[in-house]
């Protein structure tokens, strides 16, 4: 398989354009289109959907797969030789927003250090971060799941622990004559369609019911905002202990309590790399393993 034909595949999904992948790899559009049809025509297969962006098709993921497996490896033999491109290789990962907002801190200022890569970052919910691995988007992902895709290896590397919070406001106007917080009422704060964290508390507190509680949900896709939206009483939701504030844990804070009715959460995190990685990738590993919450 040729490497080149490779690179303008990986190089037209990154950049979104057949333009903009050639003026990155530093030729011609035509020289690009080449290439690609060239690999298009050695697989039998139809790799890119000429759009804005273009899009891998499915044969296209499989060949994008192989691309961010193999093109990282000839990059660094090649300068090894004294023949590589001087350019930072691209090191992609995916996150979910909690770890980055949270413990992702010490990682970054190891990568920081590192002269001979750039870190693109993809935010996804933990528990879908290996699609980005199945499509190649990424070589190594934090994840909840413990099946490693296909090429992988996983590594358990910590637990992030969740708390139910609300406003203090909000819990008085959901309790019932006895005093307990109706959570069948009480609105609900979600991070994005995918978060189904809220869901799941739900669900546990629903055990023995006839059915799951459905409350208003509120979207809220950003990390600070989430927990500016819980703190300003628009809905209870579940908070990673490294935001939940000391007074809060102590019972002590004025406006936000802890909700016992609904309680807390574990979720193990897991490390999933490709198992033919860069010394790069075995850096952001370490890196990784050890900024990990403990558990």
């Amino acid at each position: 398989m040729n490497s080149d034909h490779l690179r303008a595949l990986a190089a037209a999904v990154d950049e979104g354009t057949f333009d903009a992948a050639a003026a990155w790899l530093g030729i011609s559009g035509s020289a690009l289109s080449q290439r690609i049809k060239a690999l298009e025509g050695q697989t039998g297969q139809v790799l890119l959907t000429r759009t804005v962006p273009v899009r891998p098709t499915e044969a296209g993921e499989r060949m994008l797969r192989l691309a961010r497996q193999t093109l990282p490896l000839e990059e660094e033999a090649l300068a090894a030789l004294g023949r590589g491109t001087g350019r930072r290789a691209p090191l992609r990962v995916g996150v979910n927003a909690d770890s980055l907002e949270t413990w992702w801190t010490p990682v970054l200022r190891e990568a920081a250090t590192w002269d001979d890569v750039v870190l693109h970052l993809h935010a996804e919910d933990q528990g879908h971060t290996p699609e980005l691995l199945r499509q190649g988007t990424v070589v190594a992902v934090v994840t909840d799941d413990p099946t490693p895709v296909t090429g992988c290896t996983v590594t358990r590397i910590g637990t992030m622990r969740y708390h139910a919070v609300a406003a203090s406001f909000l819990l008085d106007l959901h309790r019932d004559a006895h005093g307990r917080v109706d959570v069948a009422t009480m609105p609900v704060v979600d991070y994005g369609p995918r978060d189904g964290l809220q869901r799941t508390m739900l669900e546990r507190a629903a055990r023995g019911r006839v059915s799951v509680p459905r409350p208003p949900h509120h979207l809220v896709p950003s990390v600070g905002a989430y927990a500016s939206a819980v703190g300003m009483g628009l809905g209870w939701g579940m908070l990673p202990t490294g935001q939940v504030p000391p007074e809060l844990a102590a019972g002590s804070h004025p406006d936000l309590e802890l909700v016992p009715e609904l309680g807390t959460a574990e979720v193990p995190l897991y490390w999933q790399r490709w198992s033919a990685g860069t010394p790069a990738l075995d850096r952001l590993t370490a890196a990784v393993t050890a900024a990990a919450p403990a558990g």
